[in-house]
C-alpha cells in the first residue's frame, strides 16, 4: 500500500503541473533522477497579500524523487519597482521519506505597508527537478489590519469643529484611523458657510515615531473664500524643506495615553496658510 500512496500522488503532481492554466509553467517534474527533483507548481504564483503585523506565508514545492528524507535551502529575493528589499527571509524545506510535497515560509516583514513587491524564490541547481519549474515569481504586499477601539473625541479649534469619531487601531503598530472626523461640522453648514466644501476627508491617519505623531494631509471640508478648486488641507510640517526638521514638529504628540496633540499648517496650493506648527491646542483627538 505505501507504494501505491506514492505513486498516486506523483501522479496527482504532474496532473497538476500539466493541467496547470498557467502559461508560464515550465514542465514536469521527473521521479527518475539522482538528485531531489524540486520544483515549484508554477513558474509564476498568485499575488499575496498578508497582514503587517504577521507577514508571514507558505509556498508550496514538490519533488519526484521521494525515496528517503530531504531538506535544504531555497534563495529569496524582493524588489520595489526596481529596488531590491534586503531581509526578506524563506525557510527550509523538509521532505520525510516518500512524502512529495511540502511548503517553504516566506517572512516579507522588511517591505514596507501598500507597497507591492515581486519575490522570486529559487531552488538550487543541485536540487532542481530535470524540466520542473526551479524558480517562481509572485506579487506580494503587507496590509494594516485595523481594529475599532470605539467612539473618541475630536476638536478642530481653529475652525470650531467638534466631534466623536469612531477611531480604528491599526493591529501590533502605533498608528490610528480617526474616521470621518470634520464631516458633522461640513453637514451641519453646509448651507450656511460659503467655505464649506461638498467633502471631507474619510478619515485622518496618524503613527508615532520617535515620540511624535505624524500624520497623512487630510481635507478639513473647507474651501479657501468659497473656491471649490482651492481645498484647505490640514498639513504636516515635514512636508515642507522650511520646516524638515524635528524643532517645527514637537507639538504634535501624545499628551497622555489617550489624549493627543497636533499642530498642522493649514494650507491652500497655491496660495498659502496659516502656520501653527509652533502652538498647542489646535486640534485635538482623545482615544476611546
Amino acid at each position: 500500500m505505501k507504494l501505491n500512496k506514492v505513486l498516486f500522488g506523483l501522479t496527482v503532481v504532474a496532473a497538476a503541473l500539466f493541467s496547470s492554466c498557467n502559461k508560464d509553467n515550465e514542465g514536469a517534474v521527473y521521479s527518475n533522477q539522482g538528485n531531489a527533483g524540486l520544483s515549484f507548481t508554477a513558474s509564476t504564483l498568485a499575488a499575496v497579500e498578508v497582514p503587517a503585523s504577521n507577514p508571514v506565508f507558505d509556498v508550496e514545492i514538490v519533488r519526484g524523487n521521494v525515496v528517503g528524507a530531504a531538506t535544504g535551502n531555497l534563495t529569496a529575493t524582493l524588489k520595489a519597482g526596481n529596488a531590491e528589499v534586503s531581509g526578506v527571509t524563506v525557510s527550509g524545506y523538509s521532505f520525510a521519506d516518500g512524502q512529495n510535497s511540502t511548503t517553504v515560509s516566506v517572512n516579507i516583514s522588511p517591505l514596507e505597508v501598500g507597497v507591492a513587491g515581486s519575490l522570486t524564490l529559487t531552488i538550487a541547481d543541485a536540487d532542481a527537478s530535470i524540466g520542473g519549474v526551479k524558480s517562481t515569481t509572485m506579487k506580494v504586499s503587507k496590509a494594516y489590519e485595523w481594529k475599532s477601539l470605539g467612539k473618541g473625541y475630536f476638536l478642530d479649534n481653529f475652525f470650531g469643529m467638534e466631534s466623536e469619531p469612531e477611531i480604528l487601531k491599526a493591529e501590533g503598530f502605533d498608528r490610528y484611523r480617526v474616521i470621518e472626523p470634520c464631516e458633522p461640522y461640513r453637514i451641519a453648514n453646509a448651507d450656511t458657510d460659503s467655505w464649506v466644501a461638498a467633502s471631507s476627508a474619510p478619515y485622518i491617519e496618524l503613527w508615532v515615531e520617535d515620540g511624535l505623531v505624524f500624520w497623512e494631509d487630510w481635507f478639513t471640508g473647507q474651501n479657501y473664500d468659497g473656491d471649490k478648486t482651492q481645498p484647505i488641507m490640514a498639513c504636516h510640517p515635514s512636508g515642507w524643506s522650511s520646516m524638515s526638521t524635528p524643532d517645527f514638529w514637537q507639538h504634535s504628540k501624545f499628551l497622555d495615553e489617550k489624549t493627543i496633540q497636533l499642530a498642522p499648517y493649514y494650507y491652500i496650493d497655491g496660495v498659502g496658510g496659516w502656520n501653527y506648527t509652533q502652538k498647542d491646542g489646535v486640534v485635538y483627538i482623545v482615544l476611546p
